[in-house]
């Protein structure tokens, strides 16, 4: 239940990996027959993403994952606008990978400015509305939020800053991809992470809109556009495409069978006293806090039961500190500490909910003392 973090992959993602990397796995930059081959896998996994995707006038660069995605978005954008512009507008919600490299950029003289959160965990238009003026050049906003699954409004951020031709809108699709249909076609650079959405951990792509406006953040042989060198792993990248082809094809079915395990886990816990739910999105993340308790005891509790949950981002997990995105909410402390998230997958199962929801209830009634 912990699916928001990484989930297990395709049997048919393995058996493609396994598969290239014993057929193909020459270098796709070597120009004899079996490079060639490997390269036209490797251009036949770029097309397929694209059309998944519904980006069609788009480039697809073959990354390591989201992390480096943003990196390289971020990075090099934000060196190449500079002479037009020093603010970044990036909202509350983002996740470390986005939020800590535009931090970095004010040491190179840029003005980070942060889009204020709606109570339901949603970017608020009006405030980035005050934010945009001629002196922002780079935007960033997530599709979906990792925290609460909260859908972020994409196209009509994009529909505002067509009034602003020198702003560059970053998105992070993360947890979108393979979960939620979304259009992309107003943003300008956008990541995904292949281990989200049941394909292998170590592949991701950047998808540009324009080539030109991102550079390497380091130098290579110029593989994939010359925007991220290395030896491609291509064994990992047609896993990542087979992976979304499952996942699109099936996206409905496993949306509606999800949407009935959300409901559950709130039907559940709704009326338990001092549990709180934080507003939704997308069916698959459920967050919802034991106020009074710490939400790593409730972790440690399901854990003891052989269940997975999470108190927050597993990048961010380990650090000891709130929330950010629960607190761009106006969450109260006390509810902030006794979160958790339950993230589901397309491998999740009702019998595996009924046994969430009996632990759930059985977890609160042995916390029930120190619950406020």
């Amino acid at each position: 239940m912990d699916n928001a973090a990484t989930t297990r992959p395709y049997d048919e993602a393995l058996e493609t990996f396994m598969q290239v990397n014993k057929a193909y796995y020459f270098n796709t930059a070597s120009i004899h027959q079996e490079g060639r081959k490997a390269n036209q896998l490797l251009e036949a996994s770029r097309k397929q993403m694209l059309d998944l995707l519904e980006l069609k006038n788009y480039e697809c660069v073959f990354t390591s994952g989201s992390t480096e995605s943003n990196n390289i978005a971020i990075q090099s954008v934000l060196k190449k606008k500079k002479q037009f512009g020093r603010t970044v507008l990036v909202s509350e919600l983002e996740h470390p990978s986005v939020v800590n490299v535009v931090e970095a950029s004010r040491e190179e003289g840029f003005d980070v400015k942060y889009i204020k959160t709606t109570a339901r965990g949603q970017v608020d238009l009006n405030s980035l509305k005050e934010l945009l003026n001629n002196d922002v050049i780079f935007v960033t906003v997530m599709a979906v939020n990792n925290i609460t699954g909260a859908v972020q409004p994409v196209s009509e951020i994009a529909e505002l800053i067509k009034d602003y031709p020198k702003v560059h809108f970053h998105v992070d699709a993360t947890q979108a991809a393979g979960k939620v249909k979304m259009d992309f076609n107003g943003v300008d650079t956008l990541s995904m992470s292949a281990h989200k959405f049941h394909g292998l951990k170590g592949a991701g792509v950047l998808i540009v809109k324009q080539i030109e406006v991102v550079d390497p953040v380091y130098y290579g042989g110029g593989h994939e556009f010359n925007v991220r060198s290395g030896t491609v792993n291509l064994g990992a990248i047609a896993a990542m495409a087979k992976a979304l082809r499952i996942g699109t094809q099936n996206l409905d079915e496993n949306y509606n069978r999800i949407s009935g395990f959300n409901e559950s886990v709130k039907n559940t816990v709704k009326d338990l006293p001092s549990v709180h739910l934080q507003p939704g999105g997308v069916p698959h993340i459920v967050n919802l806090a034991f106020e009074g308790a710490q939400g790593e005891v409730v972790v440690n509790a399901l854990s003891s039961r052989d269940i997975m949950v999470s108190t927050t981002s597993a990048c961010a997990s380990k650090l000891a500190t709130l929330n950010e995105t629960l607190m761009a909410m106006n969450t109260k402390v006390s509810v902030v500490k006794g979160s958790i998230r339950i993230s589901f997958s397309n491998f999740t199962t009702k019998e595996e909910v009924d046994i969430l929801v009996d632990a759930l209830n059985r977890v609160h009634k042995e916390i029930g003392g120190v619950l406020k």
